[in-house]
C-alpha cells in the first residue's frame, strides 16, 4: 500500500503543467516541487588530513583505495592514492607540465577494469595507467591519447562501449559529442537554443555547463546535471533526451534575466545500478568569486527514469561524490568551515 501511495505521489509531481518559458529550452521538459521523502545524514570523517582547497576530482579503486587530485601547490605530486584499510598514502605521481605523465588541467579520473584514465582538459588528452602498477608504487603511464577538438572542447568524457565515447562540453553549435575509440569526434548532438548563442563571451557554454556525465551500461542510459540550473537530464546512447527534470527549487538560469548571477545547481553526479545521486546547492553567489556556494548541503536521489525519490540533508557543504554499492556508502569531499576533508555517508537499503 505504501509503495502504491508513493508511486501516485511521484506521478502527480512529475505530471505538473509544463512551464512554457523554460520548456522552450529543454527537450521533454518536466518539473516537480518537492521530494516524496527527506532525511538527515551525518557525514563520517575518512582521513585526518585537511585541504585548504578542495580535491575536486577523485574516485574509488576496488573499494579499498581513494585516488584523488592533490589540491595543494605541490607541482610534483598532482595525484595521490590513499589506502582506506590502513589510512596511508601509498603513491604520489603526476608532475605539472606537458610531457609524459604530466598535467596542466585535470578534469576527471575514470576507472575502467584495471585501467585508470586521467583527462586533462587543457592538454586535451587522456593518460592511461595500469591500476595494479599504481598500487605497487609505479607511476609511469602506459599510454596517452589526444582528444579531437575539431568541433570544440570536451569538458567531460564518458565511455559508452568499446567503440564509442560521449562528451559534454563546448561544441559548435551543439551540447554533446560522440567520439570514436581513437577519441576523434564523429558527431555532435542537441543544438543550443538560438537565444543562447552568444559566442562573443561563451555565454551558451556557461549556461549549459554540466556537472559530469554518468553512464548506466545495463540500462543504456546517460545522466547529466546542470551546474548553473536545477536541471537533471536523462539521455539514451543516441544522445536523445528522454527527460529533462527541473526542480525542486526552480532556479532560473542567467539567460532569463531573473538575476545577475546564476544560481548554483548540481555538483558532479554519481550513480548506482538503480539510482542517480547529485549534490545540489540551489544558492546564488553574492559575488563572482563566491564559489563556495557551488558546494551544496543536499544530495538529491533520482531513479534512472528521472523520478525524484529522496533528498538527503547534511550540515556541511559537499563537493564531488562517488558511490560504493557494495559498502552502501557515498564517499565525498566536504567543507567543515576550516578545511576540505574526505568523508562518507551511510546509505539506507532503499537508497541503493
Amino acid at each position: 500500500m505504501r509503495f502504491v501511495s508513493l508511486f501516485i505521489i511521484i506521478s502527480l509531481l512529475m505530471s505538473c503543467s509544463k512551464d512554457k518559458r523554460n520548456a522552450q529550452y529543454f527537450e521533454n521538459y518536466h518539473q516537480f516541487s518537492s521530494f516524496p521523502e527527506e532525511r538527515y545524514a551525518e557525514i563520517q570523517p575518512l582521513m585526518h588530513e585537511g585541504f585548504n582547497l578542495p580535491p575536486f576530482y577523485f574516485t574509488l579503486i576496488f573499494n579499498n583505495y581513494l585516488i584523488f587530485e592533490n589540491s595543494s601547490n605541490d607541482k610534483e605530486t598532482m595525484i595521490q592514492i590513499y589506502n582506506m584499510n590502513n589510512g596511508t598514502i601509498i603513491n604520489k605521481f603526476g608532475r605539472q607540465g606537458q610531457g609524459e605523465g604530466e598535467f596542466l588541467g585535470i578534469k576527471f579520473l575514470n576507472v575502467d577494469s584495471n585501467a585508470l584514465g586521467i583527462y586533462d582538459v587543457t592538454l586535451c588528452r587522456i593518460t592511461y595507467y595500469t591500476i595494479d602498477k599504481l598500487l605497487s608504487g609505479f607511476s609511469k603511464p602506459d599510454s596517452m591519447k589526444k582528444v579531437s577538438t575539431d568541433f570544440g572542447i570536451p569538458y567531460f568524457i564518458q565511455k559508452i562501449d568499446s567503440n564509442r565515447y560521449v562528451a559534454s562540453g563546448m561544441f559548435h553549435p551543439n551540447r554533446y559529442a560522440i567520439l570514436d575509440r581513437n577519441l576523434n569526434i564523429i558527431s555532435t548532438h542537441l543544438p543550443v537554443p538560438q537565444k543562447l548563442l552568444d559566442l562573443a563571451n561563451n555565454k551558451y557554454t556557461y549556461s549549459f555547463y554540466h556537472a559530469g556525465i554518468l553512464y548506466n551500461d545495463s540500462l543504456k542510459r546517460l545522466a547529466v546535471g546542470m551546474t548553473t540550473y536545477d536541471m537533471l537530464q536523462i539521455l539514451n546512447t543516441d544522445i536523445e533526451v528522454i527527460k529533462s527534470v527541473h526542480g525542486p527549487d526552480h532556479n532560473f538560469p542567467d539567460w532569463t534575466g531573473k538575476q545577475k548571477l546564476s544560481p548554483e545547481g548540481y555538483s558532479p553526479l554519481t550513480g548506482s545500478t538503480h539510482k542517480i545521486y547529485g549534490v545540489y546547492s540551489g544558492e546564488t553567489p553574492s559575488t563572482i568569486n563566491d564559489w563556495i556556494k557551488s558546494f551544496g548541503k543536499n544530495i538529491h536521489i533520482f531513479d534512472w527514469e528521472g523520478r525524484p525519490l529522496k533528498r538527503i540533508r547534511t550540515d556541511y557543504r559537499i563537493g564531488n561524490i562517488v558511490i560504493s554499492e557494495s559498502q552502501k556508502r557515498l564517499y565525498l569531499v566536504y567543507y567543515d568551515e576550516e578545511y576540505f576533508r574526505f568523508g562518507y555517508i551511510e546509505l539506507l537499503e532503499d537508497e541503493i
